[in-house]
């Protein structure tokens, strides 16, 4: 082989070798996860996440989005918004196990629901998910709550957003669930940059999907902090409570505890009362906007029962012997729905335990209300649906 023609083939080499080990140091070095994240937050949920929020929660570690899908548009007269997608850790190899710290899944939902008959057999809109405890409200000029749960060595968050979108475009619903694993001991959201982090996530994600879709609508605050729910032993006496249990009375050793959160401008609240020995015997809730809207679907409309407020009634009984009231809110907003139920499903108790459920509901839906800016709620009732 000529001279010249051996150099050019040891330059060959040398130069695919070259491009070898500059592959090897992208892949090796990390390049190639940190591309393949980018793609993955860039693409998923039609572009609204928060990259480097979801970095900060999970970590830099390689991410994959899954269940992603989306349909409708804010201003679809036919269809209704509801984006979907989910960031994860790549599985590790062979093992299918998580490598690292979790997931989180993302819903952006168009608000009111057109298009239930999708939907019959499940509910509108994510459910707050949370122990029995209550979730507390956002705040920092943000309408949402965040709510926790922790069971062994898995711990769940919800943080939830809702965006009054500007007038004759509806609403947005944002709803950020997270699945951490860690460690027997305390949940990893006890950590306040932790928690906080997760929060993140949805409030970013709320006002890139206002500009996104056309929504338009008032931002609260970049969130400094996320408020950490009551625990099991942060419970007061019903005569020393001052938020969303305030003014309920005692009864007996059957309810000698409440566990309660700050009133406030959340979508979403309720009222957890317990006998002396901690389990919980009522739990009032206050649904607003899209919370009512979903309750009254998934009380009634799922099981294929007449949807009682078509007839004009305002309060009666739904199954498992809830009780629930409704107030009229501001005008551009859907009547609040108000519930108090048992955990239990007890069947219908005695007339005393009617009296003490109905006073209790109204206490508390008409405290509500008045925090909201509503009308008073209706007398509840024992009505049944016609």
């Amino acid at each position: 082989m000529a001279p010249m023609k051996r150099w050019a083939v040891r330059a060959g080499a040398g130069a695919g070798a070259l491009v070898v080990l500059a592959g090897g140091a992208f892949w090796f070095g990390g390049g190639y996860d940190r591309w393949s994240t980018d793609r993955a937050l860039t693409s998923a949920c039609d572009g609204v996440l928060p990259a480097d929020g979801i970095r900060a929660a999970l970590g830099e570690r390689r991410l994959k989005s899954f269940a992603d899908r989306s349909e409708g548009g804010l201003d679809d007269p036919t269809t209704s918004l509801r984006v979907t997608c989910g960031i994860s850790r790549e599985p590790g190899e062979n093992t299918g196990k998580d490598v690292g710290e979790g997931s989180v899944s993302v819903t952006v939902n168009g608000v009111p629901t057109l298009n239930r008959e999708d939907r019959r057999y499940e509910s509108l809109y994510p459910e707050v998910r949370s122990a029995s405890q209550p979730p507390a409200p956002l705040g920092q000029g943000w309408t949402g709550v965040f709510a926790t749960s922790n069971s062994g060595t898995d711990a769940e968050a919800t943080t939830a957003v809702l965006l009054d979108c500007a007038p004759g475009r509806g609403d947005l619903l944002v709803t950020v669930e997270a699945d951490v694993d860690h460690p027997l001991g305390d949940s990893p959201f006890d950590n306040p940059e932790r928690r906080t982090a997760f929060a993140r996530i949805a409030t970013d994600t709320a006002a890139n999907a206002s500009r996104r879709y056309g929504c338009d609508a008032e931002l609260g605050k970049p969130l400094k902090t996320a408020p950490l729910p009551v625990n099991e032993d942060e419970y007061v006496a019903p005569a020393d409570a001052e938020s969303t249990c305030a003014g309920i009375a005692a009864r007996g050793k059957t309810v000698a505890r409440a566990w309660e959160s700050d009133r406030g401008t959340a979508p979403y609240e309720t009222c957890a009362l317990g006998d002396t020995r901690g389990d919980t015997t009522y739990l009032a809730t206050a649904h607003y906007g899209p919370y009512a809207e979903g309750a009254l679907h998934d009380y009634v409309e799922r099981f294929g029962d007449p949807d009682p407020t078509e007839t004009g009634q305002r309060s009666g009984v739904l199954r498992h012997n809830t009780y629930w009231t409704t107030a009229d809110c501001p005008a551009d907003a859907a009547p609040a729905f108000y519930t108090l139920s048992t955990p239990r499903d007890e069947v219908e108790g005695t007339k005393a335990d009617r009296t003490y459920a109905l006073a209790t509901l109204k206490t508390f839906a008409e405290r509500s209300a008045k925090t909201h800016g509503c009308a008073a709620p209706a007398e509840p009732s024992g009505k049944e649906a016609s």
